[in-house]
């Protein structure tokens, strides 16, 4: 048995997630190990197909007894209506670009509109078809800290094998993404303009 620390080493970045995930942070996933308590994963909560742990373990993604029907709030008029937790019943405007909003919530700062996200899928040698630099518009009415609209980038720290050839299609793939990533700057720029 050793007294040394099991996190030494690991980077801040991880070790930031790993927080994330034990303070169950919604952009985090969190899901428990099994036989590893206080390891849970570290991963965005954008779909991945392993779990893995601020120490690289990874565990299989299993969806048995996982899956419930998520109740969409309802939408009239452009106006959405959320129950929550601690304020009851929330109605507000729903932008154009939102997607959909969960029918309930345990706390008015938790309602998020979300944009479709858009993201960059890279083949890879190991992993089949990868996707990177997901981004999507976002805005969180009711959050204390940034409430405006804005967007997510989603900067994973997953490696990925390439050979020359595949290398040569990921810069062509992230080039064209980049437009994309331009024009939804445009898009978030007249929305900033427009509040």
């Amino acid at each position: 048995m050793t007294d040394r620390d099991p996190l030494e080493g690991v980077s801040p970045d991880r070790l930031a997630w790993h927080q994330g995930a034990l303070d169950r942070d919604p952009a985090v996933c969190a899901d428990e190990q099994p036989d590893k308590p206080g390891f849970p994963c570290v991963r965005p909560k954008f779909f991945h197909e392993v779990h893995e742990d601020v120490l690289g373990r990874t565990w299989p993604f299993a969806f048995e007894g996982r899956l419930t029907v998520a109740h969409r709030a309802p939408v009239a008029d452009g106006m959405v209506t959320v129950q929550t937790g601690d304020h009851g019943t929330v109605v507000l405007a729903e932008p154009i670009w939102c997607t959909g909003h969960k029918a309930t919530e345990p706390y008015q700062e938790d309602i998020e509109h979300q944009g479709a996200e858009l993201v960059a899928t890279i083949p890879t040698l190991c992993h089949g078809l990868a996707d990177v630099l997901g981004v999507q518009l976002v805005q969180r009415p009711f959050s204390p800290r940034e409430p405006r609209v804005h967007a997510v980038l989603n900067i994973s720290e997953d490696m990925h094998a390439l050979n020359a050839a595949g290398l040569d299609v990921a810069a062509a793939v992230l080039v064209e993404h980049a437009a994309t990533l331009r024009h939804l700057a445009r898009k978030l720029s007249a929305l900033e303009v427009g509040r």
